[in-house]
Order: structure tokens, then C-alpha cells, then sequence
């Protein structure tokens, strides 16, 4: 917002500027087209003057108005830049979201598992021991021993 106002300061200041030097120059061609000889301190420089400095302002006008407009554009580059930088970030904020449901989800049905799983074992094991002692009491039959009953 700050730099939009810049940019319309250094606009309406040219156009004035133009204006003025354009006012001048129609009203006193004269003066504005005359060459004078100016003494620089180390050589005698021969122009028009008020041509040089009317070139000097446009021209540091110009300057300025360049430097806002990239001041400007890398201003809105950085925007895009961290808008989306903040976008992927949400993004990734949502992907982790969806990874922790799932993680979730994956952990009940572990639990749930493991706990059937659990219940098997110790279904096996009681099989396993209730068979293991049928074997034993075959054995000792075999051997000739009565089972007490």
C-alpha cells in the first residue's frame, strides 16, 4: 500500500514536472534555448543549461520511479514467496492430520488384534497342555501302570 502511493507521488511530481519545464519552455524559448558558456572551475563548458538540468531532473525522476517499481516487485515476490510457503505448509499440516488418523486407526486394529491374538495363545496352550497330558497318561498306560482313578 505504502509503495502504491510512492508510486503515484513520483507519477503526479513528473507530470509536473513536465508541465512546468513544458510552461517555460513554450513562454520563454528564448531563455530555454540559449547556449552559455559556463566556467566549471577547471575548464569553460559551452551548453544550455536550462536543457541540462531539465534532462538532469527527468532523468533522476525516471531513476527513482525504476528503483520503486523493483523495490515494489521484490516486495510482492516475497508475498507469493511466503503465502506459498504458508500454503504448502497447511498442506502439510493436513497430510500429518490424515497420518495420525491412520496411525490411530492402524493402533485399535493392532490392539484389537493382538488381543485375539492373545486369546488364541492362550487357547493354544491350554490345548497344548490338555493334550500333552493325554499323552502323558497314554504313556503311562502303555507302561503298564493303571491310571488312579
Amino acid at each position: 500500500m505504502k509503495k502504491n502511493i510512492l508510486t503515484h507521488i513520483i507519477n503526479y511530481t513528473m507530470v509536473v514536472y513536465l508541465a512546468v519545464w513544458a510552461y517555460y519552455a513554450i513562454f520563454n524559448w528564448d531563455v530555454f534555448s540559449i547556449k552559455l558558456n559556463t566556467n566549471a572551475g577547471f575548464s569553460v563548458i559551452g551548453g544550455y543549461p536550462f536543457a541540462f538540468f531539465f534532462l538532469i531532473g527527468i532523468a533522476a525522476l525516471l531513476i527513482l520511479k525504476y528503483f520503486i517499481n523493483m523495490n515494489i516487485i521484490e516486495y510482492e515476490k516475497r508475498e507469493k514467496d511466503s503465502r506459498h510457503k504458508m500454503a504448502i505448509m497447511e498442506k502439510d499440516i493436513e497430510l500429518l492430520k490424515m497420518k495420525e488418523v491412520l496411525f490411530k486407526m492402524q493402533t485399535s486394529e493392532m490392539g484389537k488384534n493382538s488381543s485375539h491374538l492373545d486369546a488364541l495363545h492362550k487357547k493354544l496352550d491350554e490345548l497344548s497342555n490338555t493334550i500333552s497330558q493325554q499323552n502323558s497318561e497314554e504313556k503311562t498306560d502303555e507302561n503298564g501302570d493303571k491310571p488312579a482313578e
